[in-house]
């Protein structure tokens, strides 16, 4: 989901009309009254107007700030696995919906496991969701804040281990996706548990949270998944997305 998520955009909308409505309520009122109405009626607008831009302003705000899962790196916005100190630093963007991302940890997911195990690199995962459109119940939305929620309760760990099951597991797009209980159950495979990960995903505590790192990713110019860089050098998808491809990336990049 890119940009801003459906809650916010209905409010938007809804501001905007009662914005409308106002201004033109006021219109009528100066034409009907003095000039000393028409004062009123002008100030009247004004206050409108300011409320429109406070609540502006605090949704953007609550945006801004949203609570990100405890663990996160590069600006709240990534799942670190390995190394903080390793030379390089391979960054990928996924979609749990996208299923060119499911190809892609296929084939390269054990190089990339090696890698993180070698030392060489440090892994961060910066997952997003744009692809809400394909499901009938925003599992892009839905994925990833579940992912967040296990990282949240149960770290990095168990973070991968959900982000690997997610994927072993992809839905057919312009489905349903996985149902909220479904994610549930891998986050206990994973190793979160209790009610508050329950909670967590079916009351979608880092909704906001998902869509702000979603709408980083537009802004940052990046429009598919996955996306792969080595330190900030993106990959050719058409060439490089293999592991004989990373792996002369990774070494390249640890050069002096």
């Amino acid at each position: 989901m890119s940009g801003e998520n459906k809650r916010d955009a209905a409010r938007r909308r809804i501001a905007e009309k009662r914005a409308a409505e106002a201004a033109a309520r006021a219109a009528a009122e100066r034409r009907r009254r003095t000039v000393i109405g028409g004062v009123v009626a002008a100030a009247v607008l004004v206050v409108a107007l300011v409320v429109v831009v406070v609540v502006q302003t605090q949704r953007t705000s609550t945006a801004a700030d949203a609570g990100a899962p405890a663990g996160t790196v590069a600006d709240s916005t990534a799942f670190p696995v390995g190394d903080a100190g390793a030379p390089v630093t391979v960054t990928v963007y996924e979609d749990f919906q996208c299923p060119v991302c499911r190809s892609f940890e296929e084939a390269n997911g054990d190089t990339l496991d090696q890698l993180v195990a070698d030392g060489e690199i440090v892994l961060q995962y910066r997952p997003v969701a744009i692809l809400d459109r394909f499901s009938t119940t925003d599992y892009s939305t839905r994925a990833l804040n579940a992912a967040a929620v296990v990282a949240d309760e149960a770290g990095i760990d168990a973070f991968e281990q959900f982000h690997d099951l997610l994927f072993a597991d992809q839905p057919a797009e312009n489905g349903p996706g996985l149902s909220d209980d479904q994610l549930i159950d891998y986050a206990a495979q994973a190793g979160a548990t209790g009610e508050a990960v329950e909670q967590g995903i079916t009351e979608l505590r880092f909704e906001d949270w998902t869509a702000q790192v979603t709408e980083a990713f537009s802004q940052a110019g990046m429009t598919g998944t996955p996306t792969v860089l080595v330190d900030g050098e993106p990959l050719d998808n058409g060439t490089q997305l293999t592991p004989q491809g990373i792996t002369a990336a990774v070494e390249a990049a640890a050069q002096p």
